[in-house]
């Protein structure tokens, strides 16, 4: 079924809507820490509903469903660990807790606190770099997306990708962390009502005995068992624990959630009840990716395998509101990307390197002008790196490994500096510099995802042991002040 008049007036009123509200909120900005932290004010119900919102967008249910659609129920391991991961923090307030009660407004900028200036800019570096990698797919596969299941040409794909870009930057730049905290309820409540009207119509439609039937014929009993199937297994499964730890407490757009809550108390609950949420996250997408086997085949392109199947299932008006639904997890994600990266160059490389030169501070208002330079940077590279990088493998697996170019060295010396007393500067910088060597074997080695991965947190961890031993006595506590 092509979309309809109807489809495309759901879409247009969600998008002027949104926009409006974002542009809005322009209004309640007073200075850098409503525009990157939203004034540390959220409370329960808004931080689950922005935390739920910014990890789950377009770009998730793609690869989510291009895990199921590619290993059958056995993907559901990687949607168990995320959720479980996430509740765990929650509980102990791992991390997160610490983070909060420092009123934080990057990760980079505890290692300045910690350990040196120096290391927070090298830091900034790494995590900006990573986090760019990262987001740099993003535009691509929620194009496709769109074009496929609009109906929209291909020949349209770069003008698609363009147009959600500057919808998505527009409002980011004008209202920063406000503007994306209060369109992201709006957003998570469409975004809920399309995943449970796709859900509905997979397992209606295609129906759960071919569902479970298509993956037997494929791939036998690898389809159920993770243990089983070569993709994962024990290593796979250690991995990914140590990840989903690493992004719940140190990746940046989820720290700055914690950052953003009323108090540290409060982040522990937020993550706890969002844990929940993320075991659907991942585990319904795979739904959809299973019922696209089934309905596709084997030979179809799994990355567009499940946006091809909603073409076809869906009947006018639910099309438009799913696709109201997937923009809206779009927009949650890329705006609060691009303000999480934007805000690692403005804040923690830019900030710190005027400082070294004996520069006076910045104003708020200086600091939230870099902020949006940068914001149009970060938006201009990802565009060109959309259109020019092509995957070579699961796109999951891609995100996994960029993140863990920072991620790796942030979590060990993180958690060397909060745990550890004896955790000195060049355990962190040896740590920051051994896990980005580690991906190395990923992106031009060939290594496996799980090799790399599992190299990359494992160096990191020995560096800053290592590093910390051999680098002498403890540095006396810095003074904990905030660096803007």
């Amino acid at each position: 079924m092509g979309f309809t008049h109807l489809d495309t007036f759901i879409v247009v009123a969600y998008l002027a809507g949104t926009l409006a509200v974002g542009l809005a909120a322009k209004r309640l900005l007073s200075n850098i820490s409503d525009f990157l932290v939203a004034g540390r004010g959220l409370g329960l119900f808004l931080g689950v509903a922005t935390l739920a919102a910014t990890e789950t967008g377009t770009v998730t249910f793609m690869y989510y469903a291009q895990l199921g659609f590619q290993t059958g129920f056995a993907a559901f391991i990687t949607g168990l660990i995320s959720g479980v991961v996430m509740i765990g923090v929650g509980w102990t307030g791992f991390i997160i807790h610490r983070f909060r009660a420092l009123e934080l407004m990057t990760v980079p900028e505890y290692f300045e606190r910690k350990y040196s200036r120096g290391l927070r800019v090298l830091t900034g570096v790494l995590v900006a770099t990573g986090g760019i990698l990262n987001m740099g797919m993003f535009l691509r596969v929620e194009g496709s997306f769109l074009v496929i299941l609009t109906g929209i040409p291909f020949e349209y794909l770069k003008l698609a990708m363009t147009a959600i870009l500057l919808i998505e930057l527009l409002y980011t730049v004008v209202g920063g962390m406000l503007s994306i905290v209060i369109t992201d309820f709006i957003q998570y409540v469409a975004l809920s009502l399309g995943t449970i009207i796709v859900t509905i119509y997979c397992v209606w439609r295609v129906g759960w005995g071919s569902m479970v039937h298509a993956v037997s014929a494929q791939m036998g009993g690898q389809g159920f068992s993770p243990l089983s199937n070569p993709t994962y297994g024990w290593g796979y499964i250690v991995w990914q624990v140590i990840l989903w730890t690493a992004v719940n407490t140190c990746w940046q757009t989820t720290a700055m959630r914690t950052m953003s809550m009323k108090s540290p108390e409060l982040s522990k609950k937020v993550f706890g009840w969002t844990g929940l949420i993320f075991l659907g996250r991942g585990m319904l997408p795979m739904l959809w990716g299973i019922a696209a086997l089934a309905v596709l085949g084997p030979h179809a392109d799994s990355m567009n395998a499940m946006p091809t199947l909603l073409a076809h299932l869906l009947g006018p008006g639910v099309k438009g509101l799913v696709v109201a639904g997937m923009l809206a997890a779009t927009m949650s994600v890329n705006s609060s990307y691009l303000l999480g990266w934007s805000s690692i160059i403005s804040q923690d490389i830019i900030g710190p390197l005027r400082r070294r030169k004996g520069q006076a501070e910045l104003s708020s208002r200086t600091q939230i002008r870099i902020n949006r330079v940068a914001n149009v940077f970060v938006s201009v590279f990802i565009l060109w790196w959309s259109l020019w990088y092509t995957l070579s493998g699961p796109l999951y697996l891609y995100l996994n490994l960029t993140a863990t170019i920072f991620l790796s060295g942030t979590f060990a010396a993180v958690i060397g500096g909060l745990y550890w007393k004896r955790a000195n500067l060049a355990g962190g910088y040896a740590a920051m510099i051994a896990g980005a060597a580690g991906t190395i074997g990923y992106f031009f080695l060939d290594l496996p995802a799980t090799y790399s991965g599992f190299a990359a947190f494992g160096l990191a961890a020995a560096a800053m042991v290592v590093g910390t031993l051999l680098g002498g006595k403890r540095q006396p506590r810095r003074k904990e002040r905030a660096y803007a």
